[in-house]
C-alpha cells in the first residue's frame, strides 16, 4: 500500500479524523520499503498483535529471524533534513523515514500503543550512537504552554506507570540498565541520571521471532487535546551516527484514537445464539481514555419486552476514572411461550466535543429455548440364563448443542443400550446439554425368569430333590404357597415360602402319603412395568400338580 493507506487503513482507529498525509516532506501517495504493516502471532514477538511498522532501513528486516547481532536492510544511506527528529539527539541523522498529517480529535485525549525495537541493543547502550525516534505534537495545550513539536514517546514512571517523565525513549534510556559493549554509563547519565531504573521497560528478543535484538515492552504515547481541534503530528525515525543497524517501531492496528466510547454486543461464554432461560448477552462498552469519569446513557428498543422477555436495566452506565470499559448484562426470560427470534436493540447516547451528543448501536437476537425432556420405561424383566436382554431407550428431545449423555454403566453419546446383568440392576442415564442444563431418568432390570413347574419330587432324604422347589423359584424372595390334598383339604400353606416343604403336614409335622397333590403358587413378584396400575399382572397364580414319591 502506498504509505497514505498505511496510515488510513492500519493506524487509525475510533474518534480521529485524518487529513494532509506526508512522508519525508513530500507526497505520501506513494510505496516505500521503510513503512508496512505487521502482523504477529499471539503478539509473542513485540507484544502487539497487528499495526504499522516504521523503519531506519527496509522494514522486511523486522520479519527475519534473530539470526545477527547487527543487521541492516535497505534504506538510502542519505543524511536526514527533519529538525525535529535531529533534535533529539547528537548524532547525524540517516536513513529518516518521517510520516506527518492534520488530525481532528472527538475527544479530549490523544493516544496510541507503541513498542520500539532495535539492533544496537544491547552493545550499544551508552555508546556514540543512538539511533532516534519520536513522536512530535504540534498544536493547542489545554492545560497549558501550546504543543510546539512536543516529543509525547516519553518514559512512563516507574512508580506510577499512568503518569509520565520528561525523558524520550531511546536506546540511551530504554535498556538493561547497564552500559553496553562500548558504551560508559556517564553518557545516559547525561541524558537523565535515572536511566538505569528505566529498565522495567525493556525486553530482550526472547523468541527470535524477529530480527531486532531488544526492544521496549509496549507504551503509550499520549497527550491531553481539545475536542474539535486541529493538530499536527509527526512520526519519525532514524539512524544515528551512521547508516547501520536498523531500528524500527510498531505501531499498534487503530490505537490512535481519541476517547471515543464503542459499543459492542455478544453472547457470554463464546454462545454465538442466545436462548431464552439458558445464557446471558452482553453489551460492552469501551473507551480510550480513562482520565475522567465518563457517563453512557442508553434506550432499550426491539421486538422484545424489557421486564417480560428479560429483566429491567438501568438507563444509565458511569464508567470511572481509570476505567477503559464496563459491562452490563442481560439474561433472557423462560417464558414457555413458542415464539419467533426477538431482538433487543441497545442505543447509546453519550457526549462528544463540545456538549454535542452521539449515538451508537448493537443488536441482540434472543431465540426460544425448548427445556429437556427424557422418558425410559420403569422397569423391564430379563431372563440372562435364557440369553436375553433390555434394550434400553433414553427418549429425550429439547435443549441446545452440545448434547452430552452418560449412562450409569459407562457408555456415553448414545440414546440405546443393551444389558444382561446377572442381578437385578439399576440403569440410569443423564443428559447434559449446552445450556448447562441436566436431566435424568432411571430405569430397574429385573432378572427373574418364570416359574416352571415340576411333577414330582422325593422327600426320601438321600439329598437329591428332597424339597419341592419349582424351576427358577429361589429367583423369588417370598412367594405364597398352598397345597391341597385330593379331597381338597389343605396340607401345607405359607406366605413366605422358602423353598423348604419336604411333604409334611403343615400342622402336626407329620409325612404325608405318597400320592399327588394339588398346588396354588403366587410369585409375589416385587417388580413393576411402566404403565402398571397394580401388580396382579406380575403376580400370576401358577397352579397344578406334583407327586410325592418317598421310595
Amino acid at each position: 500500500m502506498t504509505v497514505a493507506q498505511y496510515v488510513q487503513t492500519v493506524l487509525i482507529g475510533n474518534g480521529v479524523s485524518v487529513s494532509n498525509i506526508q512522508f519525508n516532506g513530500g507526497s505520501a501517495n506513494v510505496n516505500n520499503e521503510q513503512i508496512g504493516s505487521f502482523l504477529d502471532n499471539n503478539s509473542a514477538a513485540t507484544g502487539l498483535s497487528s499495526g504499522l511498522i516504521l523503519g531506519s532501513g527496509d522494514v522486511q528486516l523486522a520479519g527475519q529471524n534473530n539470526s545477527s547481532g547487527g543487521a541492516s536492510l535497505g534504506g538510502s544511506g542519505n543524511m536526514g533534513s527533519d529538525s525535529d527528529l535531529q533534535s533529539i539527539t547528537v548524532n547525524q541523522i540517516y536513513d529518516e523515514c518521517v510520516i506527518e498529517f492534520d488530525f481532528i480529535p472527538e475527544g479530549d485525549t490523544i493516544a496510541f500503543n507503541y513498542v520500539f525495537a532495535s539492533e544496537e541493543y544491547e552493545e550499544y547502550v551508552c555508546g556514540s550512537v543512538n539511533d532516534a525516534f519520536g513522536f512530535f505534537l504540534t498544536g493547542i495545550n489545554p492545560t497549558g504552554a501550546n504543543y510546539n513539536a512536543k516529543n509525547i514517546a516519553l518514559i512512563p514512571n516507574p512508580s506510577n506507570p499512568s503518569t509520565y517523565t520528561n525523558t524520550p525513549v531511546s536506546i540511551n534510556t530504554v535498556n538493561p540498565g547497564v552500559p553496553g559493549l562500548f558504551g560508559f554509563s556517564s553518557t545516559c547519565s547525561a541524558i537523565d541520571p535515572n536511566w538505569a531504573s528505566y529498565n522495567v521497560f525493556y525486553t530482550n528478543n526472547t523468541t527470535g521471532n524477529i530480527e531486532y535484538d531488544g526492544k521496549t515492552v509496549v507504551l503509550t504515547a499520549q497527550a491531553v487535546v481539545s475536542c474539535g481541534t486541529s493538530y499536527h503530528i509527526k512520526l519519525a525515525i532514524g539512524d544515528g551516527g551512521d547508516s547501520s543497524y536498523d531500528s524500527g517501531v510498531f505501531l499498534e492496528e487503530g490505537s490512535f484514537s481519541s476517547n471515543n466510547i464503542g459499543v459492542s454486543s455478544g453472547i457470554a461464554d463464546g454462545d454465538t445464539i442466545l436462548y431464552e432461560g439458558c445464557n446471558a448477552a452482553f453489551f460492552n462498552f469501551e473507551r480510550d481514555d480513562a482520565s475522567t469519569e465518563f457517563i453512557v446513557y442508553f434506550e432499550l428498543g426491539g421486538t422484545a419486552t424489557p421486564g417480560l422477555d428479560y429483566p429491567m436495566i438501568n438507563d444509565s452506565l458511569v464508567i470511572p476514572i481509570g476505567q477503559f470499559s464496563d459491562t452490563i448484562f442481560i439474561y433472557p426470560t423462560l417464558d414457555s411461550i413458542n415464539e419467533p427470534s426477538e431482538t433487543v436493540i441497545l442505543n447509546v447516547i453519550f457526549e462528544r466535543c463540545f456538549g454535542q451528543m452521539d449515538t451508537s448501536t448493537a443488536v441482540l437476537y434472543i431465540s426460544d429455548y425448548t427445556p429437556l425432556s427424557l422418558s425410559m420405561l420403569d422397569s423391564i424383566n430379563i431372563c440372562s440364563s435364557n440369553n436375553e436382554y433390555a434394550d434400553l431407550v433414553a427418549d429425550w428431545d429439547g435443549g441446545i448443542d452440545p448434547i452430552d449423555i452418560q449412562w450409569t454403566n459407562g457408555s456415553s453419546n448414545v440414546s440405546e443400550i443393551s444389558v444382561s446383568p446377572d442381578l437385578t440392576s439399576y440403569f440410569g442415564v443423564s443428559i447434559y446439554d449446552g445450556c448447562n442444563k441436566e436431566i435424568h431418568d432411571s430405569c430397574i432390570v429385573w432378572n427373574q425368569c418364570p416359574i416352571e413347574p415340576i411333577n414330582v419330587f422325593t422327600p426320601n432324604n438321600d439329598g437329591q430333590n428332597d424339597y419341592f422347589i419349582p424351576v427358577n423359584l429361589e429367583q423369588y424372595p417370598s412367594p405364597y404357597l398352598v397345597v391341597l390334598n385330593r379331597w381338597g383339604r389343605i396340607v401345607y400353606e405359607t406366605s413366605n415360602y422358602q423353598y423348604d416343604w419336604s411333604g409334611t403336614h403343615y400342622k402336626s409335622g407329620e409325612p404325608l402319603p405318597d400320592g399327588v397333590y394339588y398346588y396354588q403358587l403366587n410369585p409375589n413378584s416385587n417388580k413393576y412395568e411402566y404403565g402398571s396400575s397394580n401388580k396382579e399382572e406380575l403376580n400370576t397364580t401358577i397352579a397344578g400338580s406334583v407327586q410325592i414319591i418317598k421310595n
